[in-house]
């Protein structure tokens, strides 16, 4: 609950749109509170006094109390309706902007699809609870107070049974609430579930279809599937059980006093006396409608402000996530990074788990071309990865240029860095686009340029810059996604260049005619290239081999082949590319 109420906080902006709002509902509930009293005078003076005249003056003073009454209830409910999209517009704005500031540590620990979730559902159940629930929770409060107040003002008795009635139905609606909140939590992480099978079944549906898993996966969704259903359906039996009590709970109630008040007046009239008045008790009756339906709609808005509070409790989950990599207090600007890379003392793992990466210690020139090396597991890949603090290291430091990495603004520091990653992920829309992602200013000439060297220009050529490339690149081979991923590294114009095992998808001689532009066209660029082939690498200036998470050996190619077993063995079994 507290969670709802500081979400109120994205309101601030729409604080004019909510008082006038609530001005209006205001004008509109005390209008609809006057017409029974209208009505009460248009009976007493009017229809039993038979003066025709008092009963045309109350119907149509009850008719434009009703259509001012209406015009204020519609302008209330506009200004709610834009008080409820902006504060959902606002909120969605805020959690996105947090995911991005996310690192790779967040993204291990959050899904994809439960992201989506709360990014969309959970948000739009917070909006309509604005737009709507306020909006109730308003209405029925004036409404009952006004109607409690005239009930008393009318007659006491009957306001007195009105009011025990009304006090044990907001008491039953109460006790639901705290009844319902766990359920409607359960029910949301169960649509996490959902969504996040779905989301990658969708991803992966190639390799469901390569691999025949169709009917495994369809059993998979439907368990998903199933079991939000069952807490929906548990949710919705209970509240099929719940307002039809409350509405019996209405329905005796003026049932009630329509016996109560007739009662009294029947026995008034052959008694030859006065008191409570046929109008009084048709005004007394609309005064317990106004009263206790409200109530029944507050109980219901009750259970809404539950799903409401559920969905802002999983809303701040995110908005409190603490970004894995933290920015330093006075962050040191890489206006220009000449490149040299130093690893004093690393190590590094993930999550709770061991070392990935075990007390590395390395120095690399400005300019240097290393190329890294081992087995599967060996450390290649989270060793680059701690570069361009896409993770921080459990030991150690890591400096650019002599400044501990810690220190400068990651966000600047990786405008420095470009890195390939072994699944190189493209973006729906143009070559062109794709290539300049990360220097949109670059221009024609930086996009070929970069191209050029990725050995890319063959089929962007046939294709067209401007060819649109399918979800994540769908439209283009595999060789030709990680032509595409090297040049947009490269047009980024990065001072160090990370390419971890970017050439798995090429030919021989594509690959070959990619590492001699890598190793022969960036000069003064310091580039590292992981790979599992001697042949991609033997060229560098200096060759890393990695082996269980430290290094085992560091030279050039001729040197590891006479010293390390680790590359010998490696080089033995590719044999007929290094020579």
């Amino acid at each position: 609950m507290t969670n709802l109420f500081r979400l109120f906080a994205y309101l601030r902006k729409f604080a004019s749109f909510m008082s006038f709002a609530l001005i209006f509902l205001a004008i509109s509930v005390v209008l609809n509170l006057t017409q029974p009293k209208l009505i009460e005078w248009a009976i007493d003076s009017g229809i039993t006094a038979g003066i025709v005249r008092n009963l045309v003056v109350g119907g149509v003073g009850i008719f434009l109390l009703g259509i001012v009454g209406n015009l204020a209830n519609l302008v209330s409910g506009y200004l709610f309706i834009r008080s409820g999209q902006g504060m959902a517009h606002e909120l969605r704005g805020s959690m996105f902007r947090k995911v991005v500031s996310f690192s790779f540590i967040n993204f291990d620990k959050w899904r994809t699809g439960e992201l989506m979730v709360r990014l969309n559902s959970d948000v739009n159940t917070v909006r309509m609870f604005v737009r709507m629930g306020l909006f109730m929770i308003a209405q029925s409060v004036v409404m009952i107070i006004g109607s409690v107040i005239f009930m008393f003002h009318t007659d006491v008795r009957l306001a007195s049974i009105m009011a025990l009635l009304m006090g044990g139905t907001l008491a039953f609606s109460i006790t639901i609430v705290s009844f319902l909140r766990p359920l409607f939590l359960k029910m949301r992480a169960k649509l996490d579930d959902l969504n996040n099978t779905l989301q990658e079944n969708l991803a992966g549906a190639k390799v469901v279809r390569a691999f025949n898993r169709q009917s495994f996966e369809k059993e998979k969704f439907e368990l998903k599937n199933r079991g939000f259903y069952m807490m929906a359906v548990k949710i919705g039996y209970f509240f099929s059980i719940v307002l039809p009590f409350m509405l019996f709970i209405g329905n005796f109630a003026i049932t009630l006093i329509l016996w109560v008040g007739g009662t009294e007046i029947i026995q008034n009239y052959h008694a030859g006396t006065t008191g409570f008045t046929l109008g009084q008790l048709i005004a007394f009756n609309n005064y317990a409608m106004m009263a206790i339906f409200p109530l029944i709609m507050l109980g219901m808005v009750l259970n809404f402000i539950s799903m409401a509070s559920a969905s802002a409790e999983r809303i701040f989950q995110v908005l409190k996530e603490k970004p894995g990599i933290s920015m330093p207090e006075n962050p040191v600007l890489p206006e220009k990074i000449r490149g040299k890379i130093e690893f004093d003392g690393i190590s590094f793992g993930y999550g709770e788990g061991e070392d990935a990466v075990q007390d590395v210690n390395l120095t690399i020139a400005p300019g240097e071309k290393i190329g890294i090396i081992g087995g599967t597991g060996s450390g290649k890949s989270s060793l680059a990865s701690l570069i361009p603090r896409l993770y921080d290291p459990r030991k150690g430091i890591i400096r650019i240029d002599g400044v501990d990495i810690r220190e400068y603004n990651p966000i600047e520091l990786r405008k420095k860095i470009g890195i390939v990653l072994q699944d190189p992920i493209l973006f729906s829309g143009g070559i062109r686009q794709n290539i300049l992602y990360g220097n949109p200013e670059g221009g024609e000439s930086v996009a070929e340029w970069a191209a050029g060297i990725a050995q890319a220009m063959p089929f962007i050529d046939e294709k067209g810059w401007d060819s649109s490339i399918g979800e994540r690149g769908t439209h283009l081979s595999g060789g030709q996604r990680q032509r595409v991923a090297i040049a947009r590294a490269l047009a980024s114009k990065p001072a160090i260049l990370i390419l971890d095992d970017v050439t798995s998808s090429l030919d021989l001689e594509t690959e070959r005619n990619v590492t001699k532009g890598i190793y022969e066209k960036l000069d003064g660029m310091t580039v590292l290239i992981i790979s599992q082939k001697i042949q991609t690498i033997k060229m560098s200036d200096r060759i890393i081999v990695m082996d269980k998470g430290r290094i085992s050996g560091i030279g050039t190619h001729d040197t590891l082949i006479q010293d390390n077993e680790i590359y010998r063995k490696i080089a033995e079994t590719q044999d007929e590319f290094i020579h």
